[in-house]
């Protein structure tokens, strides 16, 4: 089969979760299909990140949109299209025009996430499937109820903007995918909508006995992502100086890749340190004795909890951390929703 793969993030690097699941799907499919992946993309990927997905036998091409797209999306927002800011910074006539003729020679076009749904063909055929990954607007309207200042009046807006989106896609018949159960969930007609979840590499992310320091506690994630950074200050200003009075030597390592300004000022509080670029997530999940995700936004299913679980790490964690995991607290996964609470487990 003939595959058009659109993505608006290139998978490699694989930063952020929806590249990850991106890289792996293109990684198990293009062994049995013949796929292009256009990147609709706001910068172009270095040449390495390239040839990496060459190399797994999948065509690339890129389409870079640039930065240049956001003022007018703004202006149309403001003068009232409906469609969320996300669909409109990747909108481009250009770009629709290239998607089109890749298309026709298409026996289906694959597109991850509402910001590539806009590029869908609007007939029949190719056939057409959108990798929603998680319901965006729960996302959004989370990230309303967290943040400060006029941001949460523009995620409110926004929020409201996918919600109508999502659904929009949903009752058009597009099929649709999600990550978990708790997505599909938010989706009017969820019924429609197919629960295709993570997983883990195994062969990246082996199980290690358990011969780990006594008090080392390990938060892992895209530290420049909103909600990873709203966890990682949570975590260092709130729970751990409970963990410290308890245990003075306990030690917390926050490992991620484009930490923001926040989270390289917590790396200055005592016990805690920061590795922003490291090669290989998995050594550093294996060498804590906790894993930590104390997630209080975002939305889908957190690959950070999969990780640490694959080699073997106890992991703590809030309930929303794991709402898209069918695990049994206490069991496979300690869950508390406060900073005592967090501490204590």
């Amino acid at each position: 089969m003939k595959i058009l793969f659109l993505v608006t993030r290139f998978p490699v690097p694989p930063w952020r979760g929806d590249q990850l699941r991106a890289y792996h799907h293109l990684r198990l499919l293009a062994p049995r299909h013949e796929i292009t992946c256009a990147a609709l993309v706001l910068r172009s990927p270095p040449p390495e990140a390239a040839r990496a997905l060459a190399a797994l036998g999948v065509r690339v091409e890129v389409v870079r949109l640039g930065l240049a797209g956001a003022v007018p999306a703004l202006a149309r927002a403001l003068l009232g299209d409906p469609r969320p800011l996300q669909v409109l910074l990747y909108a481009r006539r250009r770009a629709r025009a290239r998607v089109a003729a890749l298309a026709a020679g298409a026996d289906l076009v694959h597109a991850q996430l509402v910001r590539a749904a806009g590029y869908l063909p609007a007939g029949r055929r190719p056939a057409a499937v959108v990798d929603l990954v998680d319901a965006l607007s729960a996302s959004f309207a989370r990230h309303a109820v967290r943040a400060r200042g006029p941001v949460v009046t523009i995620a409110a807006a926004e929020a409201a903007r996918l919600r109508r989106y999502e659904n929009g896609i949903v009752r058009r018949g597009v099929p649709c995918l999600v990550v978990a159960e708790t997505e599909r969930g938010l989706l009017e007609g969820g019924e429609a909508v197919r629960v295709v979840p993570n997983g883990v590499d195994l062969a990246g992310f082996a199980y290690v006995e358990d011969r780990r320091p006594a008090a080392r506690l390990v938060f892992a994630g895209n530290l420049g992502y909103f909600p990873n950074v709203d966890a990682a200050v949570f975590l260092v200003r709130d729970v751990f100086p409970r963990v410290r009075a308890a245990v003075p030597g306990a030690e917390l390592r926050l490992v991620g890749a484009r930490p923001t300004r926040r989270v390289r000022a917590l790396a200055r509080r005592a016990g805690v340190s920061l590795a922003a670029s490291v090669p290989a997530m998995a050594p550093e999940l294996a060498a804590a004795t906790v894993a930590v995700a104390p997630l209080r936004a975002g939305s889908g299913l957190q690959n950070k909890v999969l990780e640490a679980m694959a080699v073997g790490t106890p992991v703590v964690a809030t309930a929303h951390a794991v709402a898209g995991l069918a695990l049994g607290a206490g069991e496979e996964v300690l869950v508390a929703d406060d900073a005592a609470g967090l501490a204590a487990a």
